[in-house]
């Protein structure tokens, strides 16, 4: 399993989804679109030209700006927990 985070130091959904992948023995991609070009220009590709956050990527699966009970759904489905 591949799993990727887009996202930004300090905002609230991306410090909390990192503390749950971080509590987890899976390990992910961190990517800080404020400081890394190549993500927020991705980013700005899959959201029509602005760079959101934050944005997961599990395998070939995207999942644009999930929200806390989204993102929960999606670590029970593939069974994490922390």
């Amino acid at each position: 399993m591949k799993i990727v985070l887009y996202g930004k130091q300090g905002h609230a959904y991306t410090v909390a989804f990192k503390n749950f992948l971080n509590s987890t023995d899976i390990p992910y991609v961190y990517k800080d679109i404020s400081k890394d070009v190549e993500a927020r220009e991705h980013s700005k590709e899959l959201y029509d030209g602005v760079a959101k956050f934050p944005t997961l990527f599990v395998d070939d699966k995207v999942f644009l700006t999930p929200t806390t009970e989204e993102f929960n759904k999606i670590m029970q489905d593939l069974k994490l927990r922390a």
